[in-house]
């Protein structure tokens, strides 16, 4: 199940998946996994917050969507 939310968020930004890797020093597969769902379930905190930085949010609001997310996914 894709993080449909990450997506959105980086296309109302108007920013790139390469642009989102270099901002949080990882592979741009790597964010395109996270974006996809296939990774980032057990991402460190400091990942995390680079992540709400890159994407222009609140560590809070990324806990919020990340936490709607796992519900959906069946992961609650």
């Amino acid at each position: 199940m894709k993080r449909h939310y990450l997506k959105a968020l980086r296309k109302d930004l108007g920013i790139t998946l390469e642009d989102v890797a270099y901002s949080i020093d990882v592979s741009y597969n790597y964010v395109l996994n996270i974006e996809n769902g296939h990774q980032g379930d057990k991402a460190s905190f400091l990942l995390m917050g680079k992540i709400a930085k890159a994407y222009q949010i609140t560590l809070e609001e990324l806990y919020q969507f990340e936490s709607e997310y796992q519900l959906q996914k069946g992961g609650g």
